[in-house]
């Protein structure tokens, strides 16, 4: 018998374009697998909002569509139901070190909290920041407002924040997340992801988690989920890494760095056409 196979793609840097948009054309021919049952999901650094905008051509109700791994894994949602099938909050006293370090670096960071008492266009996930601290947080503010539609707001007092903290985002020179990212190595609690951004030069960014999720343990919990015998796993970034060593096989983006190609059992130009051409 044939092993069930859960294709778990990247978006940014691997299934996206250059200008961070699934072609119709690669949704029709996904919407095609996942129609026939190919099990095809994806695990990604955004939040749902921005997925639900990049994939509205996806049709999550296909036998083959499964919940997609958000926040590096933080969250997992079914998009069909509309519903988390999986979170994981940061502790309460680590959120609170997180945002004092990040006042003493004058380093701010968004904030995404889920708060079921207060949510925002019909989502518990909200986001909050103190202030913008640097271009990127400005260019970063400016397209998830005007592309995506996501609300923000703006908070002076750590005690204004409601709900819990499940995900931070601070971005800046990799000089300054390397040195926000040693500030943060005493918070317990956490995981501290580190990586480039994909279509800004000079970009880094720093993601804080729980310390039990990452795209590993997001790729574990799609297993058991599915019921998949397998896992092949498609990223181009150092955050995919933990991915890549939760999978069966690693296929790398064709402009993924060496470190990642390294790690990886393929290399491909096109993710859809691959899991075509195994399918």
């Amino acid at each position: 018998m044939k092993p069930t196979v859960l294709y778990l793609s990247d978006l940014d840097g691997t299934l996206l374009s250059r200008d961070a948009t699934l072609p119709s054309e690669d949704a029709a021919r996904i919407n095609r697998l996942t129609a026939r049952g190919v099990l095809i999901t994806y695990s990604t650094a955004r939040t749902v909002r921005s997925v639900s905008r990049i994939l509205s051509e996806i049709d999550f109700t296909n036998p083959g569509s499964a919940p997609v791994s958000l926040m590096n894994g933080t969250m997992i949602r079914s998009m069909a139901e509309g519903e988390y099938v999986f979170y994981r909050a940061i502790p309460a006293d680590s959120a609170q070190k997180i945002l004092e370090i990040t006042e003493r670096l004058g380093t701010d960071a968004f904030v995404y909290l889920r708060d079921p008492e207060h949510p925002v266009a019909g989502d518990t996930l909200i986001t909050g920041y103190r202030r913008i601290t640097n271009d990127f947080m400005r260019g970063f503010l400016a397209e998830r407002t005007g592309r995506y539609s996501k609300p923000f707001f703006t908070y002076s007092d750590p005690g204004e924040l409601t709900g819990e903290a499940v995900y931070f985002c601070a971005m800046d020179t990799e000089e300054r997340m390397r040195r926000l990212e040693g500030a943060l190595g005493g918070v317990p609690g956490i995981r501290i992801t580190v990586y480039p951004g994909k279509y800004t030069p000079g970009l880094w960014y720093l993601e804080i988690s729980p310390r039990e999720v990452s795209k590993a343990h997001a790729a574990r919990f799609l297993r058991d989920f599915t019921g998949a015998d397998l896992i092949v796993a498609f990223g181009d970034n150092l955050n995919d890494l933990p991915m890549f060593e939760a999978a069966d096989i690693a296929v790398a983006a064709a402009g993924a760095s060496d470190e990642v190609k390294a790690a990886a059992d393929d290399v491909t130009e096109d993710v859809v056409g691959w899991i075509e051409g195994h399918e």
